[in-house]
């Protein structure tokens, strides 16, 4: 990230760890504003090692994992989980976890099992919201809810939650953080573009980015040309933005040999 994201940026980690988890936790605090356990992804790189949604059926250890954080880091701590088979097991749980201290707690209303086709349960997120003093952060609204920004305060109402958290729908146009409407996709993949060349991003990041936001579109003569790319400089190209990928090199090859000079010892 960079200095003007600091207090934006929250890490998130997957752990089934207390100690692992605070150790972890220590050595990113400085540079984040908050740490959130993840409790709530179903795939089978996570759950085989009893991380994301498999910590859902051990309570205890959920407990001990947030209370370790709480208490060994200076930042807010936070969780994502995902409901329960039913509201009251879900509002049991929420509540056992607000007693570790956690600041906030994100819900993101699917079953383990489901997955982002099935349809959202926005009531097991209201019922949540109403029962626990923490803010609630309603999660998985994108596919079938949350299209444009005047959606996302819909999707809030819906739930009853204090604020919501958008994976999806920001990956396919980021705009839709934009309260004047979205901008044309194009638009948003050449600013984001923009950005991953000046910050120097890695190249299959960035693109698996622009595939993202390409979507139906990752088969065109664009979306091929992006899929076989192997740098940000072809990336580049493909995008008609040679000529800023090499200033923006040369610009940042300067300030390299700059810092270079500046840390060798005198004579």
């Amino acid at each position: 990230t960079c200095t003007r994201e600091k207090d934006r940026v929250v890490f998130q980690m997957g752990t089934a760890d207390p100690d692992r988890a605070l150790a972890v936790a220590r050595l990113v605090e400085k540079d984040v504003a908050a740490i959130d356990v993840n409790m709530g992804c179903p795939k089978e790189y996570s759950t085989k090692g009893g991380m994301g949604v498999a910590l859902l059926s051990d309570p205890d250890k959920i407990e001990a994992i947030l209370k370790k954080l709480v208490t060994g880091v200076s930042i807010p701590v936070t969780c994502k989980i995902r409901i329960l088979p039913s509201v009251e097991e879900t509002v049991s749980l929420v509540q056992r976890i607000e007693k570790t201290g956690i600041a906030a707690i994100a819900v993101h209303g699917r079953f383990k099992e489901e997955r982002p086709r099935h349809p959202v349960h926005c009531d097991y997120i209201q019922a949540v919201a109403g029962a626990v003093s923490i803010p609630v952060i309603a999660n998985g609204g994108s596919l079938d809810l949350v299209r444009t920004h005047a959606d996302v305060e819909e999707f809030r109402k819906a739930t009853s939650a204090s604020s919501v958290m958008l994976a999806r729908a920001a990956m396919w146009n980021a705009s839709v953080f934009r309260s004047q409407g979205l901008l044309p996709v194009e638009i948003v993949m050449e600013e984001y573009l923009r950005y991953a060349v000046q910050y120097d991003n890695h190249a299959f990041n960035t693109k698996y980015c622009l595939c993202q936001m390409l979507r139906d579109k990752v088969e065109s003569p664009l979306g091929k040309q992006v899929q076989a790319a192997q740098t940000n400089a072809e990336i580049s190209e493909a995008y008609g933005l040679q000529e800023f990928y090499q200033q923006t090199q040369d610009r940042l090859q300067t300030k390299r040999d700059a810092l270079q000079r500046s840390s060798q010892p005198s004579c």
